[in-house]
């Protein structure tokens, strides 16, 4: 007994004509008669009353067109969903972020996703772009919301850029420089600077220092060192010292905060999504399909690398 059989026997008993139930089926009335034959002799019951002028369901007949349509029901919807799970409609995706950069389009490619996609289950992780790029590798993440810095040197990942911001100086408003509409960078060769934990953000400490280098012949003096960026911009608004972030940061900072872009300074902090290249999890091409559909609407990210 089969599917196949299953539902050859619920178009007979619904149409109680084998005519119409083969002709539904695209199969000769000789075959769907041989096919019902099979399947009373594999029940051991007859399922049908049949004379010259009608077809009639048993009491056996009966009852097992109700399982019937209960088996085959079952066995649909179990092929839709191993169906749906191949496609990556069902399953589980495993998001990392930074914060800062997300805080401005991730929400709203969220909320598309779920309401497109409602049996993927989503699950975040908040880290550093080491940290984050550590998971992906290990396959703990699916996709990661990082910096494009180094990306390129793991030949595993692939990337998409997603946007890119100038590197800005943040200081207090009272700051001598404050009233400036951009700073060369050269003029803050003698301020104090604060930085991120070099043991928790080498890679960010190490890149503030080389932009200093390159951009404006200077090593920054670093006076502070925190581990998160709230204590961070606390320490600007004290007065403690100034420090040099991408133009995202803004959206975290309160009005005591100025960012000022440097004059002369071409650097960009690129922002992307990295996904493995051998990832086998079929929902990361919808969320990836996603993020393109949200930033082609906005136009916000026209570059694409990796």
């Amino acid at each position: 007994m089969d599917i196949r059989q299953l539902k050859y026997f619920i178009s007979v008993a619904e149409y109680l004509n084998f005519t119409k139930a083969a002709k539904h089926h695209y199969i000769a009335q000789t075959a769907m008669s041989q096919q019902i034959r099979v399947l009373e002799q594999q029940l051991g019951v007859d399922l049908f009353v049949r004379n010259n002028r009608s077809v009639q369901l048993t009491p056996a007949g009966t009852i097992f067109l109700r399982e019937a349509k209960l088996i085959v029901a079952i066995a649909e919807e179990a092929i839709k969903k191993s169906r749906n799970a191949a496609c990556g409609f069902v399953g589980n995706l495993k998001i990392g972020f930074l914060g800062p950069n997300e805080k401005r389009f991730l929400p709203e490619i969220i909320r598309t996703f779920r309401d497109k996609y409602p049996n993927i289950n989503l699950t975040f992780t908040q880290g550093n772009m080491d940290m984050l790029h550590r998971d992906l590798e290990r396959n703990l993440l699916d996709v990661a919301f990082t910096m494009a810095f180094s990306l390129d040197q793991n030949p595993g990942f692939a990337w998409k850029t997603l946007n890119s911001d100038p590197i800005c100086v943040i200081l207090h408003r009272d700051h001598p420089l404050a009233s400036q509409v951009t700073i060369n960078l050269s003029a803050l060769a003698y301020e104090p600077f604060v930085a991120m934990d070099y043991q928790e953000y080498p890679g960010a400490v190490e890149r503030m220092v080389k932009f200093c280098m390159d951009n404006g012949g200077f090593t920054p003096h670093i006076v502070s060192q925190q581990r998160n960026l709230e204590t961070l911009l606390l320490l600007i608004e004290a007065g403690v010292g100034i420090t040099l972030l991408p133009l995202f940061f803004e959206t975290y900072v309160n009005p005591s905060l100025r960012f000022i872009k440097l004059d002369g300074a071409s650097d960009f902090v690129h922002s992307a999504i990295a996904w493995r290249k051998d990832y086998n999890n079929p929902s990361i091409p919808l969320f990836l399909e996603m993020l393109a559909i949200n930033v082609s609407e906005k136009g916000d990210y026209p570059h694409t690398g990796g």
